[in-house]
């Protein structure tokens, strides 16, 4: 592993390391997977300010360079081309000009952060107001849980109890019957074995409709 004071120098590639490009509307996934390469190469401190700059020279009269500055400012530009390499063409000229990885990563987090609050939000409200309609219990079914998809991945899991309750407000009249008894029941459902119990009823309002 390297550090501020060892001349290993860890190399890193945009497209091989961090192959998810940053775009306008993936930081949430793009930033865990930037987290999660660097702590595995325990290079993380240089962008989150804990591994910090060491001093350029070791003597007062500065004429003697410091080789752990030089190891740490090597290793430093090697993860600011990485970050570099994993932005699109948009996003690369907000720290084209950024001199540490640090610099680079504030920049970035204080840009893109309030963007994936305001898209948690939408994504949130989306689920409370997404009612089945005409839908099959299967499609109804995986787009509620596509949201919930997005709001994971943007560090913002939905738990299957919640996911339940949405999904039983919005189903409509013609399950107000299987609403009911799930709300009653004192053990709870998973969300797999509501949907199994939905898709059951579909079948029934399906079969009873045809003999009308």
């Amino acid at each position: 592993m390297a550090s501020a004071t060892t001349t290993t120098i860890i190399k890193l590639n945009g497209p091989t390391h961090f192959p998810i490009k940053l775009t306008n509307v993936n930081f949430p996934v793009w930033r865990r997977q930037i987290h999660a390469t660097l702590v595995g190469f325990n290079l993380f401190g240089y962008v989150d300010g804990t591994t910090k700059e060491p001093a350029k020279f070791t003597d007062p009269a500065q004429t003697s360079v410091n080789p752990a500055h030089l190891a740490w400012y090597r290793q430093d530009q090697v993860i600011v081309s990485a970050l570099l390499g994993s932005c699109t063409d948009t996003i690369q000229p907000l720290i084209s000009l950024t001199t540490t990885a640090h610099d680079a990563w504030q920049r970035l987090v204080a840009s893109y952060a309030s963007a994936s609050r305001g898209r948690i939000i939408s994504l949130k409200a989306k689920l409370t107001r997404n009612p089945r309609g005409s839908r099959s219990i299967t499609t109804y079914r995986n787009d509620m849980r596509a949201i919930a998809d997005d709001l994971a991945l943007a560090q913002c899991p939905v738990s299957d109890e919640d996911l339940i309750v949405y999904v039983l407000t919005q189903l409509g009249e013609d399950y107000s019957s299987i609403t009911s008894t799930i709300r009653v029941r004192e053990k709870p459902l998973s969300f797999g074995e509501l949907v199994d119990v939905l898709t059951d009823h579909e079948r029934q309002l399906t079969h009873l409709e045809a003999l009308r």
